[in-house]
C-alpha cells in the first residue's frame, strides 16, 4: 500500500529530486526531474503516473509542446490530449474501481514553483470517497501518497494492460 507523507517531506523529496526546473512538465517529459511511470507515449504526448498523488492511480497527460496557454495551442494537439484523457479515465476506472473520476485541465498562473507548472496538462484523479471534492483531491494540506519502486512498477503494469482496451 502507497505511503503517505506530509506535504514538507513530499516538498523536499521534489526538491531534491529535480530542483527548480524552468518548465516542471517539460522537464518531466525529458526525463530530467526523477522516475517517469509511463503509460502511453509517443511524439506529441505523455500519459503517466505522476510520482506524488492525493489519490491512488491518478494519472496525467502531458502534451510534449511547451504550451502554457489555450491560445498557444493547437486545436488538434489539445484535443488529442483530452481524447487521451477520455480513454486514461476509462482505464482508471477500469483498473481502480473508484466511485467516480474528476478530469482537471490545469495550468498554474502562480507560474513554475514545486509540483506546480504553468504547461497545460490534464489530471485523471480517481474519487474513493462520497464526499470526495476537487480541493480535497488538489490540496497537499492533508499529506500525499507516494509508492515503493514495486508499487509504482505493478500499477504501471496494470494501466498498461487495459489502456487499448479503454
Amino acid at each position: 500500500m502507497p505511503t503517505l507523507i506530509s506535504r514538507d517531506e513530499a516538498l523536499r523529496r521534489i526538491e531534491a529530486e529535480g530542483g527548480a526546473p524552468e518548465c516542471l512538465m517539460c522537464a518531466i517529459v525529458r526525463r530530467e526531474v526523477g522516475a517517469v511511470h509511463a503509460i502511453a507515449e509517443d511524439a506529441t504526448m505523455l500519459v503517466m503516473l505522476p510520482r506524488y498523488v492525493r489519490r491512488w492511480g491518478h494519472v496525467m497527460v502531458v502534451p510534449k509542446p511547451h504550451v502554457t496557454s489555450f491560445a498557444e495551442v493547437e486545436p488538434a494537439l489539445w484535443a488529442r490530449a483530452n481524447a487521451m484523457a477520455h480513454q486514461a479515465a476509462r482505464m482508471v476506472e477500469r483498473v481502480m474501481r473508484p466511485r467516480r473520476c474528476y478530469v482537471a485541465s490545469t495550468g498554474s498562473s502562480a507560474g513554475e514553483m514545486t509540483q506546480t507548472s504553468r504547461h497545460l496538462h490534464v489530471h485523471v484523479i480517481p474519487l474513493y470517497e462520497a464526499d470526495d471534492r476537487p480541493s480535497d483531491v488538489f490540496s497537499w494540506s492533508e499529506g500525499i501518497y507516494v509508492g515503493s519502486p514495486e508499487e509504482w512498477a505493478a500499477l504501471q503494469a496494470r494501466y498498461r494492460e487495459v489502456w487499448d482496451a479503454s
